[in-house]
């Protein structure tokens, strides 16, 4: 893994607690969760010395792009599970990963089918020719479409392979500091 994936990781997944859209036993709408991705987007490609451009280069959710126009990720995010047919972000992906460093995708799933996601992920990206980051949010349903989230999984899928590289409570105050300082990275 390059500097630069590693630096993107370690961003998004800090950046993913900043002004967060919802207060402790309260839920958000689907419109909130779009606009936090985007603004945590934005965050990351800052702090990375990239510009951030929505709905770009053939209707992809986000560019990240340097001054000098190097493309760092095409970045795609879905609220519907990722494992359901109708979510093809990752074959919009795939069409142009070999334009940009990596590419990103954000999605949701119920805590039980995460290896249905990740095993649709790693087919579809086993002939890609540059990496894919794809945070992973987990939950389990609740009542009236709403969503209690779980943890948030980052994988790395490269050469054929996955690694789970980091995984974290999804919600701020789920996370437990005494534990959380001294616990070693998912992978």
């Amino acid at each position: 893994m390059k500097r630069v994936e590693r630096d993107f990781i370690c961003l998004f997944n800090c950046v993913w607690y900043q002004d967060f859209p919802v207060f402790k036993g309260e839920y958000i709408n689907r419109s909130n969760w779009t606009i936090h991705v985007g603004l945590v987007m934005r965050e990351c490609a800052k702090l990375m010395g990239a510009r951030t451009f929505f709905e770009q280069g053939g209707r992809t959710d986000a560019v990240l792009q340097y001054p000098d126009n190097q493309i760092l990720t095409y970045v795609e995010w879905e609220y519907n599970q990722a494992d359901r047919d109708s979510v093809n972000e990752l074959d919009k992906l795939l069409e142009k990963n070999d334009k940009c460093y990596f590419s990103t995708f954000i999605s949701y799933c119920q805590h039980e089918n995460i290896n249905i996601v990740i095993e649709k992920a790693s087919r579809i990206w086993s002939e890609a020719s540059r990496p894919l980051i794809f945070f992973l949010i987990t939950y389990e349903p609740q009542t009236k479409k709403r969503r209690h989230f779980l943890e948030l999984r980052t994988y790395f899928f490269s050469n054929g392979k996955r690694k789970l590289v980091r995984k974290q409570p999804a919600l701020p105050w789920d996370i437990e500091q005494r534990k959380y300082n001294v616990e070693e990275d998912a992978g």
